[in-house]
């Protein structure tokens, strides 16, 4: 009786095996996916609060930038721009942001000031600024997650 006892022990154990070399791959595929999600969330929750609940909205951008400083992660230059940088709401333009298109002689920018705080950006838009991450060659590696 002992012997067939063995071989399903043996059985579950390459299984076992099998599994961890396959959660071993996902890991050095994404370090961090775990916060990346929660970031996610983070992010679409202050989207969610902002029209209803500004308080609440920069209280979740600041939290999600601060889990992202804290796990050492990068986030989207795309997402950094929508959110205040001193006080981390979410800029929806009529509601918690005055948007304003300036054009001088050389110098054509969109200044964006949050509601809440008071605090203004300047999103420079001249005919030959091009964004480092709008370039080709800042690509190295893309990654999908399914």
């Amino acid at each position: 009786m002992s012997a067939p006892d063995n071989k399903p022990k043996e059985s579950q154990n390459e299984k076992q095996t099998v599994v961890v070399s396959a959660k071993k791959k996902q890991a050095k595929l994404c370090t961090g996916r775990e916060t990346y999600e929660r970031m996610n969330f983070l992010y679409q929750a202050a989207t969610t609060m902002s029209t209803t609940h500004p308080q609440l909205a920069a209280y979740y951008g600041k939290l999600m930038k601060s889990v992202g400083k804290k796990a050492v992660l990068r986030m989207e230059p795309a997402i950094k721009r929508t959110l205040c940088v001193r006080c981390g709401v979410l800029l929806n333009p009529g509601i918690t942001a005055d948007v304003q298109d300036y054009r001088h002689k050389k110098l054509c920018y969109l200044q964006v000031n949050c509601t809440l705080c008071g605090f203004s950006k300047r999103f420079y838009n001249t005919k030959n600024h091009r964004l480092w991450m709008d370039n080709p060659k800042s690509i190295v590696e893309r990654m999908e997650f399914a």
